[in-house]
């Protein structure tokens, strides 16, 4: 949300491609709801933005009426977007004080998995300081959601001081061995999506470099729980939340996994054979999930561990025409394309779309049954079980 002196600088920059100035003082305070649904569904299928009530398109703050009247606007806000705009539409809505009058303030959401929005069946872009129907190539591209990447999105109210520039500086150097490691950040944080053109934090920026991403998104985290016996009870032998950046988050549940997963082995002569899940598998499905998961969701990966079996349970289903067989071949879709790009520049993954047959290799060299996948609800769930096929 717009804070007092954002508000005022865009009062005085005027309209632009997110910022809409809408007056209700010579309309009874209301708005038509038409025009108030164009208004909110055109930035919802651009940029996001803001649309500002109760001020003159010559970004003039005239008010929202008193304070009756303001409650009424409000209302009608969410109306419009639960009735007038199509899919249902969730806005963030704020009364603000600007120069001694009150005015609302409507922060339209910049990505949406329900993107293209419509109203009164006509959808509508923002192009520059006007709302207008959106071309047939605009609405293809709309429509193709795997254009839009949560992870490239700006994550709103986080400046560029909400990156540690340590932690840039570390993984540059890793990733890159690069001597102007310090000098060109920028640059290469840019090429990475991990900041804007204009140096706003994204979804990946925040994931990598932000000493706390949890603050800016609150369910990017891991919880870890090793139950007693098969079965999920009230009761646990060890639970941990893991925050932190991204790999910190890879590590942490890494070293759970190996501290509570069994590593049997049988000794024949100078013959050792390990019969447990093989590291490599473990880590493949980290990886896999923290960089398939679906960042936008209100849920957290989650890690159980039991006496038979490990499971781990993603929040996203896979994309587009993806299907369990397919993945089981080495097909994928990545729903995190910049996520995916610093992980596999850490060094932190061995192959590119091979890491499912890759785990069912190694799974079957042990004599361990197949790893098993499920979809649905909104999740995807790995399940990679102790037992030999034998039994």
């Amino acid at each position: 949300m717009l804070n007092a002196k954002q508000l005022e600088q865009q009062l005085r920059l005027g309209e632009d491609d997110v910022a809409d100035f809408k007056s209700v003082v010579h309309s009874g305070f209301r708005m038509k709801p038409h025009d108030l649904a164009k208004a909110i569904s055109a930035l919802a299928n651009t940029r996001g933005g803001h649309v500002l009530l109760g001020v003159e398109a010559d970004g003039t703050p005239t008010g929202i009426g008193t304070p009756q009247q303001a409650d009424a606007l409000l209302r009608q806000v969410s109306e419009v977007c639960r009735q007038n705009i199509h899919p249902t539409l969730i806005c963030t809505v704020a009364k603000l004080e600007c120069r001694g009058l009150p005015i609302l303030v409507v922060e339209v959401p910049g990505f949406s998995p329900d993107q293209p929005y419509r109203t009164e069946h006509v959808y509508y872009v923002r192009d520059a300081a006007q709302s207008r129907e959106a071309t047939r190539d605009e609405l293809v591209r709309l429509l193709q959601s795997e254009h839009h990447h949560f992870d490239e999105r700006v994550v709103r109210d986080a400046g560029l001081e909400a990156l540690d520039p340590a932690a840039v500086r570390e993984f540059l150097t890793a990733a890159y061995d690069a001597e102007d490691a310090g000098s060109a950040a920028d640059r290469y944080l840019r090429a990475l999506h991990c900041v804007d053109e204009n140096g706003n934090p994204t979804v990946t920026g925040i994931l990598f470099f932000s000493q706390d991403p949890v603050r800016w998104l609150p369910d990017a985290r891991v919880t870890v729980v090793r139950f007693p016996g098969t079965a999920v009870t009230d009761q646990f032998l060890d639970r941990k939340e893991l925050g932190g950046r991204l790999p910190q988050q890879l590590d942490a549940a890494l070293a759970f996994l190996t501290r509570h997963v069994p590593s049997p082995s049988d000794v024949t002569g100078p013959v050792r054979a390990e019969r447990g899940i093989h590291p490599k598998v473990l880590r493949e499905a980290l990886l896999n999930a923290l960089t398939h998961r679906d960042y936008r969701a209100a849920s957290q990966t989650c890690i159980f561990v039991f006496d038979d079996r490990v499971e781990l349970q993603n929040p996203g289903e896979l994309l587009n025409r993806l299907t369990v067989d397919s993945i089981r071949l080495g097909s994928t879709q990545r729903r995190n394309p910049a996520i995916a790009t610093m992980l596999n520049l850490l060094n932190r993954r061995e192959s590119i779309g091979m890491g499912v047959p890759l785990m069912l290799r190694l799974m079957r060299e042990r004599g361990l049954l197949e790893p098993e996948f499920q979809v649905g609800g909104g999740h995807f769930r790995l399940t990679l079980r102790y037992s030999p096929r034998s039994s």
